[in-house]
């Protein structure tokens, strides 16, 4: 089994540039990102042409984690980091992070450091990630932002001198292969020609900059992973013969790739619909599922669209509607964005939403919750957004963090339950037929 866990020394030390580089030059790659992230895994997709899975064991749980880690490999499993090596919800070095996630796996470490302004000091750098934890495998080191070979060979002298670890290669600062987080999220079809030329160009950069050769042997220093039972066996066709439309479009594309491939074991059919772009629902829907996205920039368009809400509004008296963030924001009465404008939406839900110009840190990341009929899980938030001029009352979720703040959310209305959430239904079995079974 070959495998490789892709960490940074932190948040943009480009990890997610390398570690795509690498999926693109790479033949047979299964690709996973550790955490809740889902526009790292778009990007995945896009290179390798098969689906991206999060391994997040905070919010999936450790045995689902490596049981869609097991079931999901191919030639070469490649996991993308998140933020720093060790950076999660503590300092204890069990607390979800990459490097926890390498050790629960058996996953080798290939650490991508920052090499713009550094000499001998960089090893030092090194030599502190291989001795904080020396359980995680660190096996390789790729330097970043790097301006010559010349430089490259003369940082790679010092850290494998005091290190013992091999640097495997290194990439030079190029702005033709910056890439925006939200271009990634958005899809649009411009942006994917554009993007298919940086591809190209991260391919390359990977063949003549990194020793490919290195990493592939790298990836077989693990033990193959022992096979785990499917933990969602007891739910096969639990849902069959029942019909669900999954919103997907530019407005709403946040979904995990094991939901949907749950609902469909479950017996579910998906069939996709475009809230921006069709004029109706699809017929006999047993449910409606709106997942993350943008709504606020296609507000107009998707307001617009008054047939598609006039079908959600009848619908929502007679089907389970689920909704998260984005989709949770697409039901209220509408969106007042950054420079003041208020775009109505589908006014199912009478409360009004505003554009933040900075992540909403109050209510961001993981968090625990206990739902109104007692189930408990875990989900984690993750919006530029808040709301006001909240007239429901009827809620649905109490949540609170490892800090001890608490708060109420997600808001049950007829057929709708919706709200900032994000669910990954394999650490959430429960609720996920709680959801749907209504």
């Amino acid at each position: 089994m070959k495998k490789i866990l892709i960490a940074g020394g932190s948040s943009g030390s480009g990890k997610t540039t390398i570690s795509t580089a690498i999926m693109g030059a790479l033949k047979g790659v299964s690709a996973f990102k550790a955490g809740p992230d889902y526009i790292d895994p778009k990007f995945h997709e896009f290179i390798t042409k098969n689906p991206s899975n999060n391994l997040d064991m905070f919010i999936m749980g450790e045995e689902s984690v490596k049981y869609i880690f097991s079931k999901n490999i191919k030639n070469i499993s490649i996991v993308e980091g998140v933020m720093g090596l060790y950076d999660g919800m503590s300092h204890e070095l069990d607390n979800y992070s990459s490097a926890h996630l390498s050790r629960v796996l058996d996953i080798p470490v290939i650490l991508v450091i920052n090499g713009k302004g550094s000499s001998t000091s960089i090893a030092a750098v090194v030599l502190g990630f291989k001795n904080l934890d020396p359980r995680v495998k660190i096996r390789g080191v790729i330097l970043n932002n790097v301006g010559s070979e010349r430089l490259y060979n003369l940082l790679k002298e010092g850290i494998e001198k005091y290190t013992d670890i091999p640097c495997v290669g290194y990439f030079p600062r190029d702005k033709r292969v910056s890439i925006d987080e939200r271009h990634l999220g958005l899809q649009q079809a411009s942006e994917i020609n554009d993007l298919n030329n940086k591809i190209e160009i991260l391919k390359e950069m990977a063949k003549k900059y990194i020793d490919l050769d290195k990493i592939l042997e790298i990836a077989e220093d693990g033990k193959e992973n022992p096979k785990i039972e499917d933990p969602t066996k007891h739910l096969k066709d639990r849902f069959k013969r029942k019909k669900v439309g999954v919103a997907q479009d530019k407005a709403f594309s946040f979904y995990y790739s094991e939901n949907l491939k749950l609902m469909k074991f479950t017996g579910m059919e998906i069939v996709e619909f475009s809230p921006l772009n069709d004029s109706h629902l699809p017929l006999n829907l047993d449910y409606i599922y709106l997942g993350g996205g943008y709504p606020e920039i296609f507000s107009k368009e998707l307001y617009e669209n008054k047939t598609m809400i006039e079908d959600i509004k009848n619908a929502s008296k007679k089907i389970p509607i689920y909704a998260e963030c984005g989709g949770f924001m697409y039901l209220t009465k509408g969106i007042k964005q950054l420079n003041g404008d208020f775009d109505s939406m589908c006014g199912l839900l009478d409360i009004k939403v505003e554009m933040k110009p900075r992540l909403n840190i109050n209510r961001f990341g993981y968090v625990e919750y206990e739902s109104k009929d007692g189930v408990n899980g875990r989900c984690h938030e993750f919006h530029y957004s808040d709301i006001y001029d909240i007239n429901e009352t009827n809620l649905y979720f109490e949540l609170k963090k490892k800090n001890g703040k608490k708060w109420s959310c997600s808001y049950e209305k007829d057929k709708i339950i919706a709200g900032y959430p994000h669910i990954h239904f394999y650490g959430n079995l429960e609720i996920f037929v709680k959801l749907f079974d209504r």
